[in-house]
Order: structure tokens, then C-alpha cells, then sequence
């Protein structure tokens, strides 16, 4: 007989009957901003370019346990993601939409999983809410519409967290929810790396040091779950290793620990770079759960009480993200994504209680709604800050022309949405009652991001077609040049395999501009195995490329950033202009000898 305490939790309201009109509103607002027009812009670059192709050229060798890209071995990150991608394309064909379907697919179902667990815990209400402002979230919305690993990584950690609370709130008599949640750890390793377990067991410590149930922690099945933990991640990393003996050595000291304690990636940041990151990636739900929680500071002590361990569960879990990643000396927006789904549940329990206030409205809700208005105040008098010359330099520099001529109205138009929503909800919701605050609130804010978005479309497809690959593609495919090599001089565009579908050489110092550590790291070891094999290199220097040429019966096809075309012609000088468009140009060099080495300078 089991002599441990039960784990009474409170029971939530209001889940008599299954709520389907939430449900069908949810599936709706997440079909327009995950699904809708999900293959219309371009793969962008590096990220969506680099990881389609993985997959892409997974499918077409055959080879799923080895990833590769531009033909190189590309051991980076696991391969969980790129199996999704591949799957995606043997489906639905290899293009953009199928490309960015696993993670539209992810962030659909993280969203239903808000919605399960903010129902479980605070009712049905909280979970419509809940839903509403995950599904809301910019940074959810960019990231479920981009080639990349977070959101499956925000959905594994999301089904651990889940699968873990209700395996305690049913008293650890299910064993099926502990294998749940040690599967979603073993996945979660084969698509991230070590930071898919680590999140969520941190949370789970986190959770029972604030609430005193370190006894929870034994009732776990440990043995079952370390043996569903190695049968989900052990086979791939096994097979992986056997083929490249070094990949373990690279994976956990390379990839893991320098990345999280050095700066050897270049990604760092302040110990304040997830604020702007919260602010603006749970845009605009973090304003008013700021203000909330600041009047609530007080409260902290109550958390250990058993009514509130809902709230304590939540905030260990968004505290640990933001914690382990500020800690961490590698820092992306992205890696903030895990954390917006117990925010979005504790944005939910702030707005049931505002409705259950018997009169009045919560003190956090004027400021709020005034700090709104500011911001959009700030934003629609940004385009002036244009007229400061090192700030135009700057955005012209950085910006496309087409995306930085819609870039000034976009930025007013979003100043002036903001204000407005700011004054409206501060205005509607000062003389109602509760409930009617709440609803106009919530439907306010609901609608800010979608606002938005309708003024931004242009401008971001304006700065994806200039950024991808596909139009440069085209350029090609449409040409006599069609067939001819393609070389990249210490520039790479990777998106162009994709939409080329064929390798693109290389010529590099250090192969970076492959966006590849596990390349850089092993060129030496790649240039001899090439030249061993007797194939032709996809990794260059000047003088391989001067001796293509020379050898070559054919024309060559050579891309160069705009600013490095001189020392192209350092290379091979006869060359002939073919496309230009901003950063880069592509140029033609006929086949035969080079000798007027300098000649355009």
C-alpha cells in the first residue's frame, strides 16, 4: 500500500460539457495565421534554405541516418527535424508549402496542448483564452511558418510538461503519461540535442523545489522511462556514431557545452537579451502580464500552497527557458519559443480572474492598455529617425531597397494600431462591468498581431525575394547557362542546392559561409577525402577555381558578392556579367587559360 500523500489538485470549472465552439474557433484562427499562403514567400536564408535542402537530400539518397548538405556530411543538428521535412516532401512534393508544413503541423498541435492543459488546470474558459494568445504570439506565428527546429522542440517540451503534470495530478497511477513523458525527451534529444531533456527536467526540479514535492519526483517510473528515453533517441545516435566515429565527441562537447559556455558561435548577448525578445515576440499579452505580475510580486510566498501549484508549475517552466538561455553564451529569439506556452496559460488565468472580479477592473489594466498606446506613439514617429544620415546608411546597408521603401508606412501604420487599440480598450473597458472589460479586452488584443500582419505582408515579401535564393534559381534555370557549374566565391547562398536542386561549389578559406560548425570544424579532413576519392571538390580555394577553368570545355557560372567582384577578377579576369540584384552578381567565365591575372583593375 502506498504510504505517500495524495495530490489532491483543485479541480478546474466549467468542463461539464466539451466546449466545441472553442475548439472550432482555435482550429480557425490558427489555420488563417499557421496555414494560410504557408508557401508563398521563398525559402529565406541561411536557415530555411540550409534545412530544406537537408532534406531534400535526404530524400533523394535514400540516407536518413546521416544528413547531408551540399553533398557534405552536416551533423549540426540531429535528425529528427529533417525526417518531418523529408516525410513532408515524399507527401506533398519538394517545394516551400511542404517544406514549412512540420512546423505549421507543431505549432497547431503546441496550441492544443495549451488549450488541454489551461482547461485541465483553470477550465475551459482559461483554455480558449489560452489558445488565443499562444496562437497570437509573433514569435509563434514567424517561427510555425519557418524551416527551422524550435517549434518542434517547443511542442516536445510542451507534451513532457503536459504528460508530467497530469501524471501527477492522477497520482502516478498511469503509467502510460510517464512513458509520455520520457518519450518526448528522447525525441526531443534526436531534434535539438541535450537541451530537449534538459528544459523540461529543470522545470519538473524547478517545480518541486518551489512546492516542497521532491517526493513526486520517486514516484516517476524511472527505470520504465530511461529504457522509453534510450529505445526513442539511442538507435539514430548509435547508427550515427558508427558511421562517423567522431559525431560524439562533436555533438556534446562541440555543439553543446562550447556552445552554451563560449562565445564561439558569435550568437551572444546581454543577460538582457530575452526582454526585447518577451516584449515583442509575445507582443502585445506581455505588456499586460507584466503589469499583472508586478501586482502580484507579493503573492510569490502562495505558491507553495496547493491551490496555487497550477501557477507555480507555469512559472517554473517559463522561468527555467529564460534562465537556461540568458545563462547560456548562444542566444537566438527563437530559443525563447518553449517558454511562450506556460506564458500564454498564466495570460489565461490573469483574464479569468479579471472576469470573475465581482466590481471594478484589475489595477494592471488602465497601465497597460496606456503603455500600449505609448509604444504605438514611439513607433509611428520611428520613420523620423530615417533622417538621421548614419541611421539611413545603416537600414540601406542591412535592408533590401524594396523592403526599406515599404518599411517607413509599415512602421507609421503599426504606430497608429497600436495607439488606437491602446486609447479604444483603455476607453471601452473603464466604465464596464467585469465580464464585458474582459471580452472587449481579450477580442483587442486578440486582433493586434493579425492587424498587423495585414500591413506588414508586403514588406516581408519584399525582403524574403530578395534574400532567397529562388529568384537567382530562376535566373539560371531560365537560361542557356542552365547546366553549367555553379560556383560561389566566399559567398554561399543555401537555398540555391534547394532551387537548383544539385550541389553548388564552394570557393572558401573556412567553409563559414556555409553556415555549417560541423564543416568548418572538419574541412581538412572533407578537401582530403575528396581528393582521395578522386572527385571534384565542392569545397574550392582560388587557385582549385583557376585551375578549373583552365582545364574546363565549358563556361563556369560564378556568384560574388558585390563588393568582392575585384578579387574575382584577381582570379579569373574574363568574365562576363550575367545578373546582379543588391549583395549579389553572377558572371560567366569562358573555359581556356586566365593570364590577364589583374587586367580589370
Amino acid at each position: 500500500m502506498n504510504s505517500d500523500p495524495q495530490v489532491n489538485f483543485p479541480s478546474a470549472p466549467g468542463r461539464a460539457a466539451f466546449p466545441v465552439r472553442d475548439l472550432a474557433l482555435l482550429l480557425a484562427v490558427a489555420g488563417l495565421l499557421f496555414f494560410a499562403w504557408l508557401g508563398r514567400l521563398p525559402l529565406i536564408e541561411p536557415d530555411e534554405g540550409r534545412n530544406a535542402e537537408v532534406a531534400r537530400e535526404m530524400l533523394a539518397t535514400g540516407d536518413f541516418i546521416t544528413p547531408h548538405f551540399n553533398t557534405l556530411t552536416y551533423l549540426d543538428k540531429p535528425a529528427a527535424y529533417f525526417w518531418m521535412v523529408a516525410g513532408s516532401f515524399r507527401v506533398a512534393g519538394v517545394n516551400e508549402w511542404a517544406a514549412r508544413l512540420p512546423s505549421a503541423l507543431m505549432a497547431l498541435a503546441t496550441m492544443l496542448l495549451v488549450w488541454f492543459l489551461a482547461r485541465r488546470m483553470f477550465g475551459d474558459g482559461a483554455g480558449l483564452r489560452a489558445g488565443l494568445a499562444f496562437a497570437t504570439a509573433p514569435l509563434v506565428i514567424v517561427y510555425s511558418r519557418y524551416v527551422i527546429f524550435d517549434m518542434t522542440l517547443a511542442f516536445l517540451v510542451c507534451a513532457a510538461m503536459v504528460s508530467y503534470w497530469q501524471a501527477q495530478a492522477s497520482n502516478f497511477r498511469r503509467p502510460l503519461l510517464d512513458m509520455i513523458f520520457f518519450a518526448a525527451l528522447g525525441v526531443a534529444a534526436i531534434t535539438k540535442g541535450p537541451v530537449g531533456f534538459l528544459l523540461p527536467l529543470l522545470s519538473v526540479l524547478t517545480f518541486a523545489g518551489i512546492t516542497g514535492r521532491w517526493r513526486d519526483l520517486r514516484r516517476l517510473r524511472w527505470g520504465l522511462g530511461v529504457l522509453v528515453f534510450l529505445a526513442a533517441a539511442l538507435p539514430w545516435f548509435l547508427a550515427v556514431s558508427m558511421r562517423n566515429p567522431g559525431f560524439p565527441r562533436y555533438a556534446f562537447w562541440q555543439e553543446s557545452l562550447q556552445r552554451f559556455a563560449t562565445s564561439s558561435t558569435r550568437r551572444g548577448g546581454s543577460i538582457f537579451y530575452y526582454l526585447p525578445v518577451y516584449l515583442g515576440g509575445y507582443l502585445p499579452w506581455s505588456i499586460f502580464l507584466l503589469y499583472a505580475g508586478l501586482t502580484r510580486l507579493k503573492l510569490w510566498r502562495r505558491m507553495r500552497e496547493e491551490s496555487d501549484r497550477p501557477t507555480a508549475y507555469l512559472v517554473s517552466w517559463a522561468a527555467v527557458v529564460l534562465i537556461f538561455f540568458t545563462i547560456s553564451r548562444s542566444k537566438l529569439p527563437g530559443y525563447f519559443l518553449p517558454a511562450v506556452a506556460p506564458l500564454s496559460i498564466l495570460t489565461a488565468k490573469v483574464w479569468e480572474d479579471f472576469e470573475t472580479l465581482k466590481s471594478g477592473r484589475p489595477r494592471w489594466l488602465g497601465p497597460s492598455f496606456l503603455t500600449l498606446a505609448a509604444l504605438g506613439i514611439v513607433v509611428a514617429v520611428l520613420p523620423q529617425a530615417f533622417r538621421w544620415e548614419a541611421v539611413a546608411a545603416a537600414a540601406n546597408r542591412k535592408i533590401p531597397p524594396a523592403a526599406l521603401a515599404l518599411l517607413k508606412p509599415s512602421l507609421f501604420y503599426s504606430g497608429l494600431v497600436l495607439a488606437a487599440l491602446g486609447i479604444l480598450g483603455r476607453n471601452l473597458t473603464r466604465h464596464s462591468t467585469a465580464a464585458k472589460s474582459s471580452l472587449f479586452s481579450l477580442a483587442l488584443l486578440a486582433m493586434t498581431v493579425p492587424l498587423l500582419l495585414v500591413r506588414w505582408a508586403p514588406a516581408l515579401e519584399a525582403y524574403a525575394n530578395v534574400l532567397s535564393s529562388r529568384r537567382l534559381a530562376q535566373a539560371i534555370q531560365n537560361g542557356p547557362e542552365r547546366d553549367l557549374p555553379v560556383y560561389g566565391y566566399y559567398c554561399f547562398r543555401t537555398g540555391l542546392p534547394f532551387y537548383l536542386q544539385r550541389p553548388v561549389n564552394l570557393v572558401t578559406t573556412d567553409a563559414s559561409e556555409l553556415t555549417s560548425n560541423y564543416v568548418a570544424a572538419n574541412l581538412a579532413r572533407m578537401r582530403q577525402e575528396t581528393t582521395a576519392a578522386g572527385l571534384e571538390p565542392v569545397l574550392s580555394d582560388p587557385q582549385n577555381l583557376r585551375e578549373r577553368v583552365q582545364r574546363a570545355t565549358r563556361p563556369i557560372l560564378v556568384m560574388v558578392r558585390v563588393r568582392d567582384t575585384q578579387k574575382l577578377f584577381d582570379t579569373v579576369p574574363n568574365a562576363e556579367p550575367l545578373w546582379t540584384e543588391w549583395e549579389h552578381s553572377i558572371w560567366k567565365i569562358p573555359p581556356g587559360r586566365n593570364e590577364e591575372v589583374g587586367s580589370r583593375k
